[in-house]
């Protein structure tokens, strides 16, 4: 199975929302979860082997995307009320998106392909539809705490194996 794979440089201009310098700095390492979908495209792409990309998810959920989920649960989403339509959303994606981490062992390229999909769908969920509400409600401080905890992330460089080069 082939997927059109273009991977882009680094440049948050190419994102789909412009969001203003300050949310910017706050959430640039959002973005960055979208190079784990492209990689996982290009895995796809390339032929590698199966298990060294199930590998690589795994890794990536419990190391990265988990812990970038509880960031944005307990501080970005924290900008706008608990009640509000987009953070019921976007939970209800989080939980289904954790759920589809669990690797189906009979269809892995299945279960692959959903996940680097409802991924890409949810960030751009995010960028479009909630990042507009978190520029309104944003403040300097509360930012710099965000930003701070999307600073200890690990990144894909972080992970040995990289089959997508």
């Amino acid at each position: 199975m082939k997927l059109t794979i273009d991977v882009p440089q680094v440049n948050l201009s190419n994102s789909t929302y412009k969001v203003g310098l300050k949310l910017n700095e706050a959430c640039e390492r959002h973005h960055k979860t979208l190079f784990f979908c492209w990689n996982i495209r290009a895995g796809i792409d390339k032929g590698v082997e199966m298990q060294r990309m199930v590998d690589y998810v795994n890794w990536y959920g419990e190391n990265i995307l988990f812990k970038k989920f509880e960031i944005e649960e307990n501080y970005l989403f924290a900008l706008l009320d608990e009640e509000h339509y987009l953070v019921k959303r976007a939970l209800k994606e989080h939980r289904r998106l954790k759920r589809l981490f669990k690797i189906d062992v009979k269809n892995p390229m299945k279960s692959l392909i959903y996940i680097e999909e409802e991924l890409d769908l949810h960030i751009r969920f995010e960028e479009k539809q909630m990042f507009p509400e978190f520029e309104k409600n944003s403040t300097q401080s509360k930012l710099k705490v965000i930003k701070e905890h999307f600073n200890l992330l690990l990144t894909n460089s972080d992970w040995k194996d990289q089959f997508w080069i």
